[in-house]
């Protein structure tokens, strides 16, 4: 058995446990104050640990009783009934917001081909531009010039940016 120092806040409530006085599984706050209280008042001292000890185990006691008899309520889950309509409208807005996105990377890309076209390096040092053949019979070697111009002005544009929101099963 574990034996608390006189010092221990529950030396007092062990040794009513011992003694049969108190039942450890059903401790009576207001009876194990009364005997902190006597057992204070037989010391008769001013040192004012001991019934701060009292105090302590007191607290302690009636916290864990309050834990016991008030448990914490677990929090509930909402749960918010949908329509099929609502569902439908947000899929709707949602598809609307991403073909929009669609569209301005779109414009943007439009934009740096125009930018491109537009600009004219001063007179000493001309860029060669570069113009698309109407002859190119080489699919991939369009791709990688429009991927090049692309790159140089900092534009990331994938498949399947463009094709969001859309059956992809087509394009493939």
């Amino acid at each position: 058995m574990w034996k608390f120092e006189e010092e221990h806040p529950f030396a007092l409530a062990y040794r009513l446990v011992e003694e049969g006085k108190l039942d450890p599984w059903d401790v009576d706050i207001a009876f194990l104050a009364r005997a902190y209280a006597e057992e204070i008042r037989k010391y008769e001292l001013l040192d004012l640990r001991v019934p701060a000890r009292a105090l302590l185990a007191a607290s302690f006691l009636l916290k864990k009783q309050v834990e016991i008899l008030f448990p914490q309520p677990k929090a509930k889950r909402e749960r918010k009934k949908i329509s099929l309509q609502e569902i439908v409208e947000q899929f709707e807005s949602q598809e609307q917001e991403e073909a929009q996105e669609i569209v301005e990377k779109i414009e943007k890309v439009k934009e740096a081909i125009k930018r491109l076209s537009v600009k004219t390096p001063p007179k000493g040092r001309r860029k060669k531009e570069r113009r698309f053949p109407v002859h190119i019979s080489r699919f991939e070697t369009a791709l990688k010039e429009l991927r090049q111009i692309l790159k140089e002005q900092g534009i990331k544009l994938s498949f399947f940016d463009l094709i969001k929101g859309k059956n992809p099963v087509p394009y493939f």
